[in-house]
């Protein structure tokens, strides 16, 4: 191929560049027969531009869910103020203000949620450190239930020597997660076990509650997914935590999926192991 045709494959490639914008990433630059670098040029340019344009998509259905998700609180708070500025007679203050003041504290949870999942990646500066997991897991249970009353007892199986590589941080807010959620809906027993999995460490975090339908086991991860037992029992999540936790669990090459249990649901966070086995085994229970 003589030089001015290559020339020509390359003004091709670039005046077809030049045409992509943000609002259209659906064109792609035309491919020349053959297998040399221009080709693979094209190649992996196209390629390219098939990840931003799925990337943008899912940015705009992201944007689309969220303005739904935050109109609908602010629509009803809106509709409570103009009702008892409307009829100050026939409406209850106090009972006006209390319900706004739940809406707000769901807005906020809401809000904070989104700047979370939007710093993830850098919402830790601090390079990974080596962390026994069981030692964590033990902290986190026991800094939940002394900074607040559990209305259930907890059963802990933490051995110590599980070595992971991640954020502190980060893995505190997934334990915090699972936690809270198996203390709503436990009917009178959570369970957390931490022990080695595979090529790695799972910890798992099993209630007794009505669990979760095996068709349901993948919405909960998804973003402002709340099923009825859930929007019951805590009316004013932000229906983004359990798509944070899986979000950290990836962050740290491991995985957070929901598994069978006999009874209620059961939540099994999978780590890689990077040291140690189990040497000090410990069972307690912590009571309400």
């Amino acid at each position: 191929m003589s030089a001015t045709d290559r020339l020509a494959q390359l003004e091709a490639i670039r005046t077809q560049i030049s045409q992509i914008t943000v609002s259209d990433l659906s064109l792609r630059v035309p491919v020349p027969p053959g297998d040399d670098e221009i080709t693979q040029l094209a190649t992996t340019t196209n390629q390219t531009l098939s990840q931003l344009d799925g990337a943008v998509e899912q940015l705009r259905r992201f944007a689309s869910t969220t303005s739904h998700e935050l109109r609908t609180p602010i629509a009803g708070l809106r509709a409570q103020l103009e009702e008892a500025l409307l009829y100050p007679d026939d409406v209850d203050a106090r009972q006006t203000l209390q319900t706004a003041l739940t809406t707000a504290g769901r807005l906020e949870a809401i809000v904070n949620d989104l700047l979370l999942l939007a710093r993830l990646p850098a919402a830790d500066p601090r390079p990974p450190e080596k962390i026994d997991l069981g030692e964590l897991v033990t902290a986190e249970v026991s800094e939940q239930s002394s900074a607040a009353p559990i209305s259930v007892p907890i059963t802990l199986h933490a051995p110590a020597g599980l070595k992971i590589s991640g954020s502190r941080m980060q893995l505190i807010r997934v334990l915090g997660n699972l936690l809270a959620n198996a203390q709503r809906h436990a009917e009178s027993s959570v369970e957390v076990t931490v022990e080695p999995a595979d090529d790695g460490v799972a910890v798992a975090v099993t209630d007794d509650g009505p669990g979760i339908p095996p068709a349901h086991r993948e919405r909960v991860f998804e973003r402002f997914v709340r099923l009825d037992d859930g929007r019951r029992r805590d009316p004013g999540g932000s229906g983004l935590g359990l798509a944070i936790s899986r979000d950290i669990a990836h962050a740290h090459h491991g995985t957070l999926t929901v598994e069978d249990s006999p009874r209620g649901a059961r939540f099994v966070l999978g780590l890689p192991l990077i040291s140690g086995y189990p040497t000090t085994p410990a069972k307690r229970t912590v009571r309400a």
